[in-house]
């Protein structure tokens, strides 16, 4: 039983969930990475400025990819372990 009066979950659909919302949060960052490069075509205005500003964006959400996928890919690894 678990602490809160629910039903434990079963390591595999832990496993699972966990994979699941790692790869939600990758593919939010892809789509915020798409988003700002978006409102970077759309801003003519000052051309360089709008560039930077979308480089310094896409670096930093880049870094948060970078330190998402190795979770990902060990998670991966350990539901495949799983299933066997």
């Amino acid at each position: 039983m678990s602490r809160r009066g629910g039903s434990e979950i079963p390591a595999a659909d832990k496993l699972e969930r966990k994979l699941k919302r790692l790869r939600r949060i990758e593919a939010g960052y892809r789509a915020e990475i798409r988003r700002a490069q978006h409102a970077m075509k759309e801003n003519t205005v000052d051309r360089l400025k709008a560039e930077r500003k979308f480089e310094r964006v896409r670096a930093k959400l880049e870094g948060k990819i970078e330190r998402v996928q190795p979770k990902i890919k060990a998670l991966t690894n350990r539901v495949s372990e799983h299933k066997e």
